[in-house]
């Protein structure tokens, strides 16, 4: 009796698995209007919860490498599969760490927030948009900063 009831319970408290419905799209201000829908050419960012566990799930392109006389020769217009980072809810710090590295290195520095529409795709217009410059010191720590609170608009529930 008293088993099922702790079972019961566990059950309860656990979140229901669902997709996101909202999703951050970070691309660089280079990048036109139509690319922005492009995967190959973003980073997105949603929060599902899977598993009864909410996560950020953040995707992105990696550029192929070819090897030429022992060098790696990175190719613009190679871009491998899309790779996809997990993070649990509870590691933002860990989560906005990652973007922040990705905007860096790829000279991505803006970001808009869409909905998510029936079949994953995004919606029409976008709901927010950020432009995340690095602070005049080339610290990015503020970037962080930053990027930690619009994760936090992608825990809204649907």
């Amino acid at each position: 009796m008293a088993s099922e009831l702790a079972k019961e319970i566990v059950q309860m408290s656990q979140r229901q698995d669902r997709t996101s419905s909202l999703i951050l799209v970070v691309y660089s201000r280079s990048t036109r209007s139509r690319d922005i829908r492009n995967e190959q050419e973003t980073m997105r960012i949603t929060a599902p919860i899977e598993g009864g566990k909410l996560i950020f799930r953040i995707s992105f392109p990696i550029p192929n490498y070819t090897p030429i006389l022992g060098n790696n020769v990175h190719d613009n217009n190679q871009l491998a599969d899309q790779t996809i980072l997990d993070y649990d809810a509870e590691n933002i710090e860990g989560a906005a760490t990652c973007i922040e590295g990705y905007m860096s290195y790829r000279d991505k520095r803006d970001a808009m927030l869409f909905q998510v529409i029936d079949n994953g795709a995004l919606g029409q217009f976008p709901l927010s948009r950020w432009t995340l410059e690095e602070n005049q010191s080339g610290k990015t720590g503020s970037r962080v900063q930053t990027l930690q609170k619009i994760l936090n608009v992608l825990l809204v529930k649907s």
